[in-house]
């Protein structure tokens, strides 16, 4: 069966804890424990003061406000050493081996022997302009020895370590579910020895946004410790202006202005006509006189021509003929005449 680290029956507790150790904050006006500048973040050093948030809870101790979070396993799995209950409290400077700090005086630090354990930290953060681009940093750094009875992690460095699924995440709708499909997650890291940067970025959803550091480490190694410091939340870019929608206002009418005046024409020289006489007496109108309708003229009949006279048609050319041919008959019957008289 599991469980998260913040239950109903502690969360009035852990409230009524954090707001006690901001307003102290505030009061001693502590320039480690608020963010500077554009760090969204409240004590993102991890440094002083560290308290319990969860009442009854031993060895479980928190750089305020930051939230533990972890995951318990069933019974059987924590009676094998899978999904134990981790160890929270701060680590020093003066740690062995001397580089457990990143930055200032301390650091968080969470981790357990012989088991493994799903577990971190988390903080909400509040009035985040809606739309913001945000980037989420930390550095982190993790130790992770199998059996420090074979030799192999001497100076407390990792010797064959574990796994450790290490990674960082935003969820932009301000949710404290580390399971939620809403949470943008960083590429993971093993970040064995020494210290590595983290970074993911989001787009802020509403007006609160929560950052996770998340931790699963795969082996019940004989240690598997977990170290994080210096974190910051800045907005990298601001959300964008938003522009007037276009309405369905309809144009106003336009006004028509009055027409310029038409232009005069030129002026051109006109001849005026000439004065008439005044003693001149008024010429009357001349007196229509209806004119005859036309006749026709009489029509004249062709007078008949008179005969051709005898002599005329005898001279004539066919009449000329008729006659030369009544003489030739005479003569020749004179001549018949003689020649019969003769025969007798």
């Amino acid at each position: 069966m599991t469980r998260p680290c913040i239950t109903v029956k502690h969360l009035a507790a852990i409230l009524a804890c954090l707001s006690f150790v901001l307003s102290s904050l505030l009061l001693a006006g502590s320039s480690n424990v608020l963010a500077q500048g554009p760090n969204l973040l409240q004590n993102p050093g991890f440094e002083r003061p560290y308290v319990a948030p969860i009442p009854g809870k031993e060895n479980c101790f928190i750089a305020a406000p930051w939230v533990p979070w972890y995951i318990e396993g069933s019974r059987e799995e924590v009676n094998q050493g899978y999904r134990l209950v981790p160890e929270y409290k701060a680590a020093f400077r003066a740690d062995f081996p001397g580089n457990r700090v990143r930055n200032g005086e301390l650091s968080q630090q969470w981790f357990h022997s012989f088991g493994n354990f799903q577990a971190g930290v988390l903080q909400q953060v509040h009035n985040i302009p809606v739309g913001a681009k945000l980037r989420f940093e930390l550095w982190g750094m993790t130790w992770s020895c199998d059996r420090e009875s074979k030799g192999n992690c001497g100076g407390a460095r990792s010797g064959d370590p574990s796994p450790m699924h290490f990674r960082i995440g935003i969820d932009p709708y301000g949710g404290v579910d580390i399971f939620s499909s809403n949470v943008v997650w960083s590429p993971e890291q093993n970040a064995y020895d020494a210290w590595h940067l983290f970074q993911v970025e989001a787009i802020a959803q509403k007006p609160d946004v929560t950052v996770f550091v998340y931790s699963y480490p795969d082996y019940r190694s004989q240690d598997n410790n977990v170290y994080v410091d210096d974190a910051s939340l800045v907005v990298v870019t601001p959300p964008p202006t938003p522009t007037r929608k276009p309405t369905n206002t309809p144009l106003p009418t336009p006004v028509p202005t009055e027409a310029p005046p038409t232009p005069l024409p030129t002026p051109t020289q006109v001849l005026l006509p000439t004065a008439v006489p005044t003693n001149v007496p008024p010429t009357c109108p001349p007196t229509l006189v209806a004119k005859p309708a036309p006749t026709c003229p009489p029509v004249v009949m062709p007078t008949p021509a008179p005969p051709p006279s005898l002599a005329s048609q005898l001279m004539s050319g066919q009449g000329l003929i008729a006659l030369l041919g009544g003489l030739a008959a005479i003569v020749a019957a004179f001549f018949v005449g003689l020649s019969i008289g003769r025969g007798k």
